[in-house]
């Protein structure tokens, strides 16, 4: 669209120069009779010459051998000079390239003059007089009946008469003559030597040309192609970034394509850290700091977020790093399982199953251990603990305290429920110890929890 607009643009303006150059009419109007007169002279009426302008260029065109003359006068003494002459006469224009004329050839008189003429001619008394009487008086009749009288020439030649003419002008072939032409009552004659032809006359004229069409279609074509070539601009900016933009797509779609393939390398190679950076890397850390993305230096495999250098990691000291447990190790010291017994699965008679054999037994869930065998700390609630060696037992003191016989204060308004809850618990604890030296901590510890219960 945006092209076929730039070219009615250029078409309107093109029309508009051709109507103002090509096509523009002449600023001169140039007019000329249509034949070469077969008469001795060439008379323009009164006015033809300041038809068009009052400038006028006259040009009479003849024989190359013969002297061809311009006359200028007023009409009525060019009527009398040629008198009986026949003549060409100019009466307007045709057109704006051919001039009218019309041959003068005969001249009309009166009526009275042809009336007295036939009076006198008829007064005639003898018979022979009177038949002449009566064919002179027929032939005046005829005159008279028309008017006119045909025109012979005498062939003279108008340069005789030279008091005459208020302007001349004479040329071999042809001659031309500018004159002011606001009178209208001034003529042209043109003649040769009056014996032979006249010379063909034309006239011309000045004459404003308007050119209408110009400045309207210079403005319209203007602005037509004006919109066309920013309607053009547009698409190819519009076009510019479609292909920026698919660039970028096929960029990053290739990028992410080469990001999959690569998932799984790590930090690439560090090389000299010294060295500049390639174009490739140069675009690679200006594209990762406008998106935001981080960027790893080749040279020296430190990470880069935003443009800004990451912080190292913080790592442990040699000395307080711990050594990592085999499986074996890690197994005995998470201890024994526990925990619901429910093994995601199976059926409900299998996880019964599993839960009872996990069960404590309800006859005895705690047991009184006795100074011979320590409880194991170790060891789950309510199992018995396994023996120890020798020289532990020997050097472990145990001691029970019953927290229903522990004297405690204020504790005679309240004892039927401490007898409720010995009655239902029937629970005892104990508490291994193994240094004597703690035996009294231990007894304090005991009479606390024996106060919580109560």
């Amino acid at each position: 669209m945006s092209a076929i607009t730039a070219l009615v643009g250029l078409i309107v303006i093109a029309l508009a120069v051709c109507s103002a150059t090509v096509w523009r009419p002449s600023s001169t109007a140039e007019a000329a009779l249509a034949t070469t007169p077969d008469q001795h002279y060439v008379v323009t009426e009164p006015g033809v010459l300041g038809l068009v302008d009052s400038d006028v260029t006259i040009k009479a065109t003849g024989s190359q051998k013969e002297d061809v003359t311009l006359y200028v006068a007023r009409s009525s003494d060019v009527q009398a000079w040629l008198e009986d002459d026949p003549y060409v006469s100019v009466t307007g224009l045709s057109s704006w390239t051919q001039l009218d004329s019309t041959d003068v050839t005969k001249r009309c008189e009166e009526a009275s003059s042809t009336a007295s003429a036939s009076g006198s001619a008829s007064a005639t008394p003898s018979a022979t007089a009177s038949a002449k009487a009566s064919a002179s008086a027929s032939a005046t009749a005829t005159t008279a009946a028309e008017g006119c009288t045909a025109l012979k020439a005498t062939d003279a030649d108008p340069a005789d008469s030279a008091d005459l003419w208020l302007a001349t002008k004479t040329g071999k072939g042809s001659v031309s003559l500018e004159l002011d032409a606001t009178d209208p009552d001034l003529v042209v004659l043109a003649a040769t030597d009056g014996s032979s032809d006249a010379p063909r006359l034309s006239l011309t004229w000045p004459r404003n040309v308007s050119t209408p069409w110009l400045l309207p279609g210079l403005v319209v074509g203007g602005l037509l192609l004006l919109v066309g070539v920013f309607m053009l601009l547009m698409d190819l900016q519009a076009r510019r970034e479609d292909e920026q933009r698919r660039a970028a797509a096929a960029e990053r779609a290739a990028r992410l394509s080469s990001a999959d393939a690569t998932s799984t390398a790590g930090i690439p190679a560090v090389g000299d850290p010294d060295r500049p950076l390639s174009r490739r890397e140069k675009r690679d850390k200006e594209r990762a700091e406008k998106a935001g993305e981080e960027w790893i230096d080749p040279r020296t495999g430190r990470v880069y977020l935003a443009g800004v250098e990451a912080p190292d990691v913080p790592t442990a000291p040699a000395s307080e790093q711990v050594e990592a447990l085999s499986d074996e190790a890690a197994e005995a010291s998470v201890g024994a399982a526990q925990g619901a017994a429910v093994v995601p699965g199976l059926d409900e008679a299998t996880v019964a199953a599993h839960r009872a054999a996990r069960e404590l037994e309800d006859d005895e869930p705690f047991a009184i251990a006795s100074d011979d065998e320590p409880a194991d700390a170790d060891a789950p609630a309510g199992s018995a603990a396994a023996p120890e060696p020798a020289e532990r037992t020997a050097s472990a003191e145990t001691t029970v305290i019953d927290p229903v016989e522990a004297p405690v204060p204020g504790a005679e308004s309240e004892e039927p429920e401490t007898a409720e809850h010995a009655a239902d618990d029937d629970t005892t604890e104990t508490e291994p110890v193994e240094d004597a030296g703690t035996e009294a901590d231990a007894e304090d510890s005991e009479t606390h929890d024996g106060e919580e219960d109560a």
